[in-house]
């Protein structure tokens, strides 16, 4: 008689299929980043740089809720802008007494306009509201720094 697989190990399978449906989509999104974390009531929930995409109980509509959000969503920001919040950052970041590495960080934008900066691939905060993310991304960059010291 098999044994049945654990939720781990199903949990896994599925973080691996949702990874698998997100790729071709979004190839801009590291596949670390696509998680699947369950909640206190059983509920998957599914993630992007731990941004929720969908909350269902585990199955195909778990993977569909995202391949809709991801093929039916439009970016509210344009490359113009996510350059100049990026420079902004640039320029802020070290009168703030934070070293940026050359080409580390990255902007992503989620869907419901949802951004995510990123420091070589990681999150470092995720924010709709862009102002809250600069202010929020110097004082995280501040403190990864200061705990590698």
């Amino acid at each position: 008689m098999r044994i049945p697989p654990t939720t781990r190990e199903t949990r896994y399978t599925a973080e691996a299929h949702l990874r698998s449906v997100v790729s071709p989509l979004r190839p801009d999104i590291p596949a670390h980043a696509v998680t699947i974390e369950t909640d206190e009531r059983g509920l998957w929930s599914a993630q992007i740089f731990g941004v929720e995409q969908s909350l269902q109980s585990p199955g195909e509509s778990l993977y569909s809720e995202v391949l809709d959000r991801l093929s039916h969503w439009h970016p509210i920001y344009d490359r113009e802008e996510m350059a100049a919040l990026l420079t902004t950052l640039k320029i802020i970041a070290p009168k703030a007494g934070v070293a940026i590495p050359p080409g580390a960080l990255k902007l992503i934008e989620l869907p419901a306009g949802v951004l995510v900066l990123t420091l070589n691939d990681r999150a470092v905060v995720a924010s709709e509201d862009p102002l809250h993310l600069l202010s929020q991304a110097v004082l995280r960059l501040r403190a990864r720094q200061d705990g590698a010291r």
